[in-house]
């Protein structure tokens, strides 16, 4: 009797664990048919929002002179853009599925590009915060990895010459 209710309670915890097993395989394998669709597939039209494209791995929003990295997507509820016909700032906040050091290095040579210059950045896990500017104005620029996603936050505000 002793015998029996151990195999039962052993029984049930390999059937658990090998079911645990069998889905979380599973879903590296719909990973791995999302990552191959997801290649495959043609650009379609740029989100509602976007407004260039000059790149087929990025656009620009709001900030003309600020390109986005198109695994990441705008949240709207959380961004707030101030414009007048001189001047454009505020806040665009965008989730995506991205490695932190991949979108770190895609600013850094997109933000070149558009004539800003790199005044500093700095990691403080599991933020990355980067700091931009150029003529008239100030770009900052945070990354947060969590273990769901990553959120990025790309605030423009303007300045005055000299400060």
């Amino acid at each position: 009797m002793v015998l029996s209710k151990c195999a039962k309670g052993m029984g049930l915890v390999i059937m658990v664990l090998g079911l645990a097993g069998f889905l979380f395989g599973c879903g590296s394998v719909v990973q791995e048919q999302k990552k191959e669709s997801t290649a495959t597939q043609v650009p379609s039209a740029p989100p509602i929002g976007a407004k260039k494209l000059d790149r087929p791995d990025a656009r620009y929003y709001d900030f003309e002179d600020v390109k986005i990295p198109n695994e990441l997507t705008m949240d709207s509820k959380k961004s707030r853009v101030f414009q007048t016909p001189s001047l454009v700032a505020g806040v665009l906040a965008f989730d995506g599925y991205v490695e932190v050091n991949s979108i770190v290095s895609f600013f850094k040579d997109s933000m070149t590009k558009d004539n800003w210059q790199l005044k500093g950045y700095f990691k403080l896990p599991p933020k990355t915060v980067l700091l931009f500017e150029k003529k008239n104005k100030r770009c900052v620029i945070t990354i947060e990895e969590s273990m769901i996603n990553t959120r990025a936050e790309v605030w423009v505000i303007p300045t005055q010459d000299g400060s």
